[in-house]
Formats: C-alpha cells, sequence, structure tokens
C-alpha cells in the first residue's frame, strides 16, 4: 500500500535472493496488446503474465521513498540481462508522468537498459495524448507504445532500417527512442520491443521492477 493511495493494495512482488522488487510491468508474449490509451496507463492494464501496473500508482509508489529500478530482459538468442538503476521516481499527471529521476546504472551484467537515462526527464506519452513535441508525427502512434518518448532526432530523414525506426514518408524514417518496453511484441520494423538501440531487437521477455533504497 502506497503511502496516500486510497485504492485496495496493488504490489505484485517478486523475488531476487533475498530480495522483493515492485514489478510494474512484464512482457512474456503477445497475449495483450500495449497499444492503450492515456487512461489504460494511467490506471494499468493486463494480466499476471503480460501487465502495466498504471502510472497513477506508479507516481505514488515512487514518490513516497527512493527507489531504484531493476529491468530483466531476454534476448531474441535467449540471452538473460538486467541492469540497476540508483534512482527512480514519476511525477504526477499534472506533469504528464515526467520521468523525473532515473539513476546512474550499476550492474555489470550487460548492456540492458543502456540508453534508458536518454529518456529521463521525458513526459509520458500515448497515441491519443501526444506530450512529445515533434510536428513531423505522434511518437506514441508510431512507436505503437504508451512511453517516456523524446524527440531529439524526430525532425531528421534517415534511410536506415534498424529496428528503432519506423518510416514517416515513403523515403524517410525517424525514431523517437532507444529502448521501447512497451511496443507491439515481435512486431514489424519500428513496432517491436527493443533494448539497446538495434542491439537487442524483438526481445523475448522484459520486466521492470523498483525497489526502496533503504
Amino acid at each position: 500500500m502506497p503511502t496516500g493511495w486510497p485504492g485496495s493494495p496493488l504490489m505484485l512482488l517478486k523475488m531476487h535472493g533475498d530480495e522483493g522488487w515492485t514489478v510494474f510491468q512484464r512482457r512474456t508474449d503477445d497475449g495483450t496488446s500495449f497499444y492503450q490509451d492515456w487512461a489504460a496507463y494511467k490506471d494499468g492494464f493486463g494480466n499476471n503474465i503480460n501487465f502495466w501496473l498504471g502510472n497513477e500508482k506508479l507516481y505514488y509508489l515512487t514518490n513516497q521513498a527512493d527507489y531504484k529500478l531493476r529491468l530483466d530482459i531476454t534476448t531474441s538468442d535467449g540471452t538473460s540481462l538486467y541492469s540497476e538503476f540508483t534512482e527512480f521516481q514519476i511525477e504526477s499527471e499534472d506533469t504528464n508522468y515526467t520521468m523525473n529521476k532515473l539513476g546512474s546504472r550499476t550492474s555489470p551484467s550487460g548492456t540492458a537498459g543502456y540508453y534508458l537515462s536518454f529518456n529521463k526527464g521525458e513526459p509520458f506519452s500515448t497515441y491519443d495524448r501526444d506530450n512529445v513535441p515533434c510536428g513531423n508525427f505522434n511518437c506514441a502512434e508510431k512507436h505503437r507504445s504508451g512511453w517516456w518518448h523524446w524527440n531529439d532526432y524526430c525532425s531528421y530523414c534517415h534511410s536506415y532500417s534498424y529496428c528503432y525506426y519506423f518510416h514517416y514518408s515513403s523515403s524517410c524514417t525517424s525514431y523517437c527512442t532507444y529502448e521501447n518496453h512497451n511496443g507491439v511484441y515481435n512486431g514489424g520494423n519500428g513496432e517491436m520491443i527493443y533494448s539497446y538501440q538495434n542491439t537487442y531487437c524483438n526481445v523475448q521477455y522484459v520486466e521492470m521492477k523498483i525497489k526502496p533504497t533503504s
């Protein structure tokens, strides 16, 4: 029960050794669509196999204490990786659930979530509530996911076909994030779950979880 939370208990706990983590995101297969609207991401959706806990719950959780973030992924070739970040916090809906804290990556276990730092300071966006000031396209629509997208390169016209790019014209590709854990499961170009730019495309499994630092 987060401090001040008006609803019923909500935590999904997972143990790693003797540590308990609150899981707020999990993808295991294509049984649940993550191409959801603002209300769904705010309140949460899915089941115990594939789910998003909910941005409002995540706000209450990460503002009652200092939290760290853990990311686990299984790559397309079956390799398991994880990373931990020393801080994680999102702001309230008034600021569109901006990811205002993301600490340094402390895990020596590989490059899972390596580029998540680019999403720090960005508001959350969904296809029906685009909070990314990019005039060329709707990032959440193109990446088929609710996420903390960013717009640093959205005005550029590229010709690359890496998995984190999408077509926005007949001759141009672009992107809004190097990390996308809420995309279409095993989707097409620019619509899949990926991590570390184009290094880990078509991720088989991803889980995001938080834990108080003290």
